[in-house]
C-alpha cells in the first residue's frame, strides 16, 4: 500500500511539472502571437473604418459631381462658378468640405461637358496606433457628364415641331393639333404645332389608345432616331378628353397646381420641385421625313397650364435636367439634358 502511494505521489508531481511547463509554453506562444493578433485587429477594424469612410467620400463626390454637371456644358465663367458652388454645397450637405480647386472641368463630346470632384478625409485608427499609425488619409473622385435624353418612357403621344430657333423657355405657347385653331385662349401666346402619334407602334389610329396615352403616358421607351406614324383620324376630341380639358378623368382633371408650385425659377434656370405632377409632361420633338411619319429628334419638358379649343394645349417649355431615361452624348440644340456618373 505504501509503494502504491509513493508511486501516485511521484506521478502527480511529474504531472504538475508538465502542466507548469505547458503553461509556460502557452505564455510564450501568446506573447509571440500577440503582435499578429493586434495586426489582424488593426487590419479588420481599422481597415473597415477606412472602407466605410472611402464609400462616404465617394457618395459625396458623386453627388457633388452630379450637381455641378447640371450646369454644363458651358464656357461662361459665371455658369462655371455656379457649377463649382453647387459641387461645394452638395459636398457640405454630405459632411465634407471642398474648394473650387477640387472641382475640375473637362471636354468629352463637347466643351466642358464633364466635371470631376475630389473629396478628402481622415480616419482615426483604434488599433493601428500601436504600430505608430494614428491617422489614415483617404480620398475619392466622382465624375459626371452632361448629355441628352436619348430614350425615355411615359412620354406624350404628341410630336411637336421644334422651330428652327428652338422654343423660348418660360414663354407661353399654344400648341395646336395640326393646323386647327386654338380659339381665343391662344391669343397672346406663341404658336406651335403638334401631331398625334402612334407612340406605342400599335399600327392603328385608335382614338381610345391615343386618349389613354395622353392620360398615362406611353407604355414603351421612345428613343431619339425612331420613326413614329402620324395618326390620320380626327383626334381633337380624344386630345381634349385625355388632357382633361373636357370630362373629369383626363390628365390634369382636378389638378390645380400652378407653374410656380411645380417649378422653381432661378437665376440659373429651372428646377422641378415635383416630377410626379401630372401637369408636367415630356413631349417628343420631331421632324417629318414623310407626310405621315415623324422622326423623333429629342424630348422637351412642358408644363400644361390650360387648354384651348380644337385640341390645343397651352403651357410653357422649361430647360432642365431630366432625372431618368437613357443617356446619350450631348448634341447642341437637341432635346432635354440628363447627367450620368462616369468612371
Amino acid at each position: 500500500m505504501t509503494r502504491i502511494s509513493n508511486r501516485l505521489v511521484t506521478f502527480l508531481l511529474a504531472a504538475a511539472r508538465v502542466t507548469r511547463s505547458e503553461r509556460g509554453i502557452s505564455t510564450v506562444l501568446f506573447a509571440l502571437t500577440l503582435p499578429a493578433v493586434m495586426g489582424m485587429q488593426a487590419l479588420v477594424i481599422d481597415g473597415t473604418r477606412l472602407f466605410v469612410e472611402r464609400r462616404a467620400l465617394q457618395n459625396a463626390a458623386d453627388a457633388a459631381a452630379l450637381a455641378a454637371a447640371s450646369y454644363l456644358p458651358s464656357t461662361d465663367p459665371l455658369t462655371l462658378a455656379a457649377a463649382e458652388q453647387a459641387a461645394i454645397d452638395y459636398a457640405a450637405m454630405n459632411g465634407y468640405e471642398i474648394s473650387a480647386g477640387d472641382v475640375m472641368f473637362s471636354s468629352e463630346s463637347t466643351v466642358n461637358d464633364r466635371v470631376t470632384v475630389r473629396t478628402d478625409g481622415e480616419v482615426s485608427f483604434f488599433f493601428a496606433g500601436g504600430f505608430g499609425l494614428s491617422l489614415g488619409a483617404v480620398s475619392s473622385r466622382g465624375s459626371a457628364q452632361i448629355g441628352i435624353v436619348g430614350g425615355i418612357g411615359s412620354v406624350m403621344p404628341w410630336g411637336v415641331e421644334d422651330p428652327p430657333a428652338g422654343f423660348v423657355f418660360g414663354e407661353t405657347y399654344c400648341l395646336k393639333l395640326g393646323s386647327n385653331g386654338g380659339g381665343g385662349e391662344c391669343d397672346g401666346a406663341s404658336q406651335g404645332n403638334f401631331h398625334a402619334l402612334d407612340i406605342d407602334d400599335t399600327g392603328t389610329n385608335s382614338a381610345d389608345e391615343y386618349r389613354d396615352r395622353i392620360r398615362w403616358g406611353s407604355d414603351t421607351v421612345v428613343r431619339v432616331g425612331q420613326v413614329k406614324d402620324v395618326a390620320t383620324g380626327n383626334m381633337q376630341g380624344p386630345t381634349q378628353q385625355g388632357s382633361g380639358c373636357s370630362g373629369n378623368s383626363g390628365r390634369i382633371s382636378g389638378n390645380d397646381a400652378t407653374f410656380a408650385q411645380v417649378i422653381e425659377t432661378t437665376a440659373e434656370g429651372y428646377r422641378v420641385l415635383d416630377w410626379a405632377n401630372t401637369r408636367l409632361v415630356l413631349i417628343p420633338t420631331v421632324v417629318f421625313p414623310e407626310v405621315h411619319q415623324a422622326l423623333v429628334t429629342g424630348f422637351a419638358v412642358f408644363f400644361v397650364d390650360s387648354c384651348g379649343a380644337n385640341g390645343s394645349v397651352i403651357g410653357r417649355f422649361i430647360d432642365t435636367v431630366v432625372p431618368g431615361g437613357e443617356w446619350a452624348a450631348f448634341q447642341p440644340g437637341v432635346g432635354s439634358r440628363m447627367v450620368r456618373i462616369v468612371e
